[in-house]
């Protein structure tokens, strides 16, 4: 889909400072192949200090939607929407964490709607702002997009979620606008496989209350299930057409081709086994990715996006006239890919990122 007059007016986050994975290693919390195998340096990890009040999810949305928020130098009556994405457990049950969070950074009349398709809303999101902004739905010019996880608990243990992915702790926020901007939307696009559902379901049988409460998530080991009764190369295959139409699709959409992308902002993901890597997969070289970000981060869910791009404009690596990418994809399976047109450098990526 290419879009009209959609705008990034900001981004936000509130991240924690990196744990170096050594030390994870020497405390017998992983093993030594985080750093050797999956690449990383270091991951986010929330550590407060004696005395410090706990930071839940939704407050942490709340501290990077307001510096989103105030970045954008928008008044709250612009807003129509605020969307919040999460991969994990918003700190209560049965409780609407997206209203928590409009109430706090957008207003108390702002609709707040709670997104999902795993780490995939982080650009995928982008593309339901825009169309809600496009419609005209509500009186605004403006729709935030929010998303917080943060790992621990007897359910999920960021080193054994899934095997390479070392989950982070953050929030992020981005306000998109038809008022103008850093950055343009200029095209995103989305691609879907439903039948790589099972990998992220694997056999397990649904029950009547989560599991997480009295054992441990294992991800690895539900793909593993669904690929001992599955024809592993056709997964492969579907994997890999997933993520090429979603590439080309938006690439089509905005018409420029790989050769035109400046940047392209990928999960934070580790390395996956043998020479080939994603930036293989996009047809760039790695140093044109945020991998050196990724690794010093970890895997933010659904924040990589955002957290990404931030990185790259506070550390100068982005100019007016660039074009970036944003690569994203969840379980279930989708990939949303984006591109942005950045306009101008905004004023408060001269600063460290809040």
């Amino acid at each position: 889909m290419r879009w009209n007059e959609i705008y990034v007016a900001s981004l936000g986050s509130w991240l924690p400072e990196p744990v170096p994975v050594a030390e994870a290693v020497a405390a017998g919390e992983c093993g030594q192949e985080w750093i050797d195998d999956f690449g990383y340096e270091s991951v986010r990890i929330a550590r407060e200090g004696a005395g410090e009040r706990w930071t839940a999810p939704p407050d942490m949305a709340v501290a990077a939607g307001r510096v989103a928020h105030e970045r954008s130098g928008l008044d709250r009556s612009a807003y129509s929407l605020l969307l919040h994405g999460s991969t994990w457990f918003q700190g209560l049950d049965i409780w609407p964490a997206a209203s928590y969070i409009a109430k706090r950074t957008v207003g108390a009349s702002v609709p707040g709607l709670e997104v999902q398709q795993r780490c995939n809303i982080g650009v995928s999101g982008l593309a339901l702002a825009a169309a809600q902004l496009s419609a005209g739905c509500g009186r605004g010019s403006a729709v935030m997009l929010t998303t917080a996880d943060r790992f621990g608990g007897p359910g999920a243990d960021r080193w054994r979620l899934r095997h390479g992915n070392a989950y982070a702790d953050g929030a992020t926020a981005t306000v998109l606008s038809t008022g103008g901007g850093f950055a343009r939307l200029v095209a995103t696009a989305t691609v879907a496989d439903n039948s790589l559902e099972p990998m992220a379901r694997g056999d397990e049988e649904f029950g009547p209350v989560s599991r997480a409460a009295g054992g441990q998530i294992d991800l690895t080991a539900r793909g593993d299930a669904h690929k001992a009764v599955s024809d592993a190369t056709m997964t492969d295959i579907r994997f890999g057409k997933v993520m090429q139409e979603a590439k080309q699709a938006v690439l089509d959409d905005a018409g420029l081709g790989m050769d035109d992308m400046a940047r392209v902002v990928i999960p934070s993901t580790g390395r996956i086994k043998g020479p080939f890597q994603i930036h293989h997969l996009l047809g760039v070289d790695e140093s044109e990715t945020t991998w050196e970000f990724a690794r010093r981060s970890g895997h933010i869910g659904a924040g990589d996006w955002a957290a990404g791009l931030e990185d790259l404009l506070v550390t100068g690596a982005l100019k007016p006239g660039d074009h970036v990418m944003l690569y994203g994809g969840g379980a279930g399976y989708t990939i949303t890919t984006a591109v942005l047109e950045i306009l101008h450098v905004p004023a408060w990526a001269a600063a460290p990122a809040a």
